[in-house]
């Protein structure tokens, strides 16, 4: 049982919170959930997407002056926030699984040296030997366990290198842990406490009800024009919600044509087009993004005035976490469902297509092996590219197919996978200052690029730098093809480690490489997630197919939480307003102007009618 901690003098917390983020004031929940932290208790933070969760673990952990380790599965996240807070002048670090041996080397040094405030790991590297190495030298005052609903084998994401978090528990049991969610059933927050070894459970919840927030189910054939309709009555930025890369162009392409400003975005398009695609977005230079579910991870944008979901997400969890982005700014914003024929049909099929056939996740496994070299025993924890059209080729499988037996692989602890991410080119020089000075001196081939690598960028002997071959080529009159070959040079001679740019999703061996024809899933944990995965569907479909309860109370019942009165505002409570006054009490969709429910609720008949 984790014992409490010495207590200790801690800075206030408001002047922290002013101080680095320039606010003077906490949101509900945020001050009672650090203070609880700061006490020294375990403490499960519950609280609805947008809720500020960063804070509750970034705040207390300056105050102590003690650093902070953070465990995250989204790399998309860990980088965002490592970014946010050396933009306010915190030392952080991320270590992530394109990383190098020497780098993720370096940085642990550097965080047992308590140079970072804040340590940013994946559950996969709590196992690692390196890691487990510097664990007891780390100067820990809080352990951070971010998207906690990952641990519990009833969430609906669960990891199972999430449970390696107990054992850094019995290394560190002086150390308090707060765990994290936007998202946890009461059966999944008691799991969460219970795996977390909480020395006594300590649930602090935020109110899931979202007031600004009108959810609005639209049933119809025609969603592209329920889609436009949308868009031209609800002013303001807005996500679409799609299931599949090819339907974010397309969709976009329908809005741009009638003169909604829109823009497709996707992981399988070039990193400099979603860097800008997303900067036009967040600016307001486009309006309306129209992408998968991916997309929002890590996305700050406060007055989003609607999401579109043009299909049902698989379960509730997923539905409240992406149409919780609209209205984070507190301002009336709309989460509109649509639905039409034939969507529990595809909801379903989707639900068997993700749990493939054993011989179809040993044929996958083996291709990924081949079109590495991984042999057999090694590759643990290292990261390798999934080239998905390279595994089509190979095994025959259709692209779906190899996509759900990677996350059947993940699922049963075998492997970690991470989105593809924009991973920029890092130089560490490991050689020490006698040899580069060497080379500098006496290496005409070589010596030209160390040069320039110290005279453009400090710090090199630390941590690894980000680098740019381009403007270095440029600096240097060469090629830029010249220069990634020498630095590549020098990474083999191990005066440096390179790392070249990357933008290909990965996976991360979490055991040496098995023999595929042995390989097996472990059948009753995967009879588990299968009958939990279509309870959760069914809850999906419920409120999808629900008339008679308000759909705000029916949403945060899922989670838990009872609300006595009605939302007003959602399609349900706007309908039997029509139905028994024959008025409406509040405007459906109006952020400027007022909309009649009997025109809107006609509208979607002569949808329905006409197809159009």
């Amino acid at each position: 049982m984790p014992s409490k901690p010495i207590p200790t003098a801690h800075q206030d917390i408001h002047a922290v919170l002013e101080r680095v983020w320039g606010y003077t004031q906490f949101r509900p929940k945020q001050e009672e959930i650090i203070r609880s932290v700061l006490a020294g208790k375990d403490t499960m933070a519950l609280l609805p997407t947008g809720g500020g969760k960063s804070i509750c673990f970034q705040v207390p952990a300056l105050a102590m002056g003690r650093m902070c380790l953070v465990i995250s599965p989204l790399i998309a996240l860990m980088k965002d926030q490592v970014s946010r807070l050396k933009k306010q002048g915190v030392a952080a670090r991320a270590i992530v699984s394109s990383m190098r041996p020497e780098e993720i080397d370096n940085a642990l040094e550097s965080a047992a040296l308590g140079k970072y405030a804040f340590l940013y790991v994946s559950p996969e590297r709590l196992a690692s030997e390196l890691f487990k190495a510097r664990l007891p030298r780390l100067p820990l005052g809080l352990i951070a366990v971010d998207e906690a609903h990952c641990i519990s084998q009833w969430g609906y994401d669960f990891r199972p290198a999430y449970l390696n978090i107990a054992e850094v528990r019995i290394v560190r049991p002086d150390v308090p842990v707060i765990a994290l969610t936007a998202s946890a059933t009461p059966q999944v927050a008691a799991d969460i406490m219970q795996r977390l070894a909480f020395a006594k459970p300590t649930l602090i919840r935020g109110s899931f009800y979202r007031p600004e927030l009108t959810l609005w189910l639209s049933r119809s054939e025609d969603k592209q024009g329920r889609s436009l309709r949308i868009l031209h009555h609800v002013p303001g930025t807005a996500i679409v919600y799609v299931r599949d890369r090819r339907s974010t162009i397309r969709i976009a392409n329908f809005l741009s044509q009638h003169g909604i400003s829109a823009a497709g975005y996707h992981a399988g398009l070039p990193p400099e087009e979603r860097d800008r695609i997303q900067q036009e977005w967040t600016s307001g230079q486009v309006r309306c993004i129209v992408a998968t579910n991916a997309f929002g991870m890590g996305i700050d944008k406060a007055d989003v005035r609607a999401v579109v979901h043009m299909e049902p997400p698989a379960d509730l969890e997923s539905y409240y976490q992406e149409a919780g982005r609209a209205g984070r700014d507190g301002r009336s914003s709309y989460a509109f469902l649509l639905t039409g024929p034939g969507d529990v049909e595809r909801m379903e099929e989707r639900l068997l297509a993700s749990f493939p056939a054993l011989e179809h996740v040993r044929k996958v496994y083996q291709a990924f092996a081949n079109l590495h070299g991984i042999a057999l025993g090694s590759g643990l924890l290292q990261a390798y590219a999934v080239e998905l059209q390279e595994l089509v080729t190979r095994t025959k499988l259709p692209p779906l197919t190899i996509t759900h037996s990677l996350k059947a692989l993940e699922l049963d602890g075998k492997l970690s996978l991470s989105d593809g991410l924009r991973t920029p080119s890092r130089v560490l020089i490991l050689a020490d200052q006698r040899v580069v000075y060497g080379i500098r001196l006496n290496d005409t081939r070589l010596g030209p690029v160390m040069e320039t690598l110290l005279r453009m960028y400090g710090g090199l002997y630390e941590e690894p730098v980000v680098i740019d071959e381009h403007r270095m080529a440029r600096a240097m009159e060469w090629q830029a093809s010249t220069v990634i070959s020498r630095l590549k040079e020098l990474d083999r001679q191990k005066v440096i480690a390179y790392r070249q740019r990357s933008d290909s999703p990965t996976a991360t061996l979490l055991l040496p490489r098995l023999d595929a024809s042995r390989l097996t899933l472990d059948p009753a944990a995967l009879a588990t997630r299968k009958q939990r995965a279509t309870e959760r569907m069914a809850a999906m479909i419920g409120y999808m197919e629900g008339t008679t309860l308000c759909r705000a109370k029916r949403l945060i019942h899922y989670f838990g939480e009872e609300h006595a009165e009605d939302c007003g505002i959602c399609d349900i409570c706007q309908a039997r307003v029509a139905s028994n006054l024959y008025t409406v009490a509040k405007p459906l969709i109006s952020v400027t102007a007022d909309v009649d429910i009997r025109r809107w609720n006609s509208d979607e008949e002569e949808d329905n009618q006409s197809g159009t």
